[in-house]
């Protein structure tokens, strides 16, 4: 499949996801919405479709604040993205951060002052690790692109981390402004 057509599988699977955790759960938009801190109107444009990805943050908060698991989503969700690593060989060029992500794994990830990650989790190994194309990558990093949650899952089980936790830590010190209203 082309990237269009995964991102397309993506949303649909999203869309799914999230109608039965509000069924599971017997709420409304509204009441599903409070559930998971996220707006009825928010809820609305995923049920409808009307978004062109799946969200960060509201992957995130929707399969946790619902009950769920990251991995029961991301299976659920992502039934389709392969979540293999590469192997690879250790030689990076060092590079500057310019944006919160960037600036987030450089500081989490990729710092010589965490004895058991050292340099294997810098951007080319990151980049080798889970085959997301260096142009894309680039964009998450240093530009204004923000990673997709299969993304971010690849880049977490990159780094050693389990599903949702690099998320969670993620979300919680860059939390998006004015999510509910």
């Amino acid at each position: 499949m082309v990237e269009n057509e995964l991102a397309k599988k993506d949303l649909d699977n999203f869309c799914a996801y999230v109608l039965s955790r509000k069924l599971l759960l017997g709420l409304s938009n509204e009441g599903f919405g409070k559930k998971v801190n996220i707006s009825k109107g928010e809820i609305s444009k995923i049920l409808s479709k009307k978004r062109q990805g799946v969200s960060l943050n509201s992957f995130y908060l929707i399969a946790i604040n619902s009950g769920d698991t990251i991995e029961n989503a991301r299976d659920y969700i992502y039934p389709h993205r392969k979540f293999n690593l590469k192997k690879v060989k250790i030689d990076t060029k060092e590079k500057k951060s310019a944006n919160k992500f960037g600036l987030y794994m450089k500081e989490n990830f990729d710092s010589d002052t965490i004895e058991y990650v050292g340099g294997k989790n810098s951007f080319d190994i990151i980049q080798q690790k889970t085959g997301i194309e260096e142009k894309r990558l680039k964009d998450i990093y240093y530009k204004t692109g923000a990673p997709e949650p299969f993304e971010f899952l690849l880049i977490e089980k990159a780094v050693g981390k389990k599903p949702g936790e690099m998320m969670k830590d993620y979300i919680e010190k860059h939390p998006i402004k004015n999510y509910n209203h």
